[in-house]
C-alpha cells in the first residue's frame, strides 16, 4: 500500500504530538506508545475525558502508574500516572485552540 498524507504538526512535547493530516482529517494525538487517530469532534471528547478523568479509576500498582482508563476493546485499559496525564494535558491543551479554529474553517468551507 501506497498513502500520500500531508501532514501538520500542532504540538509536540517529548512524550507525543498532535497533529493532522489535512487529506483524510484524522487527528493523530501520539502519546507515549499509543496512537490515538480520531475526528475533530472525537478529538474534542477525548481531551474532555482526559482534562476531566472521565470513566478514569483509581488503580494501585507498584510503578507509579495508578489511574485506570477502560477503553471500548474488551480487557484493554490505559493506565496513566499523575505525571502522564499533565504531560498528555500539556499537548491537548497546546493543540486545541488550532483545532478548534480548523473546525470552524471546516464549517465555514461547508456552509459556502
Amino acid at each position: 500500500m501506497n498513502h500520500k498524507h500531508h501532514f501538520r504538526s500542532f504540538a509536540q512535547n517529548e512524550f507525543g504530538y498532535i497533529g493532522m493530516c489535512e487529506d483524510c482529517r484524522v487527528v493523530n494525538v501520539a502519546f507515549n506508545n499509543s496512537l490515538f487517530c480520531l475526528s475533530l469532534d472525537q478529538f474534542d471528547a477525548f481531551a474532555e475525558m482526559i482534562f476531566d478523568r472521565l470513566a478514569m479509576q483509581p488503580f494501585g500498582t507498584t510503578h507509579g502508574k495508578e489511574l485506570l482508563l477502560p477503553t471500548p476493546m474488551p480487557n484493554y485499559f490505559l493506565l496513566f500516572s499523575e505525571d502522564d496525564l499533565a504531560n498528555l494535558c500539556a499537548l491537548l491543551t497546546e493543540a486545541a485552540p488550532v483545532l478548534e479554529a480548523q473546525r470552524i474553517l471546516d464549517l465555514s468551507q461547508r456552509l459556502s
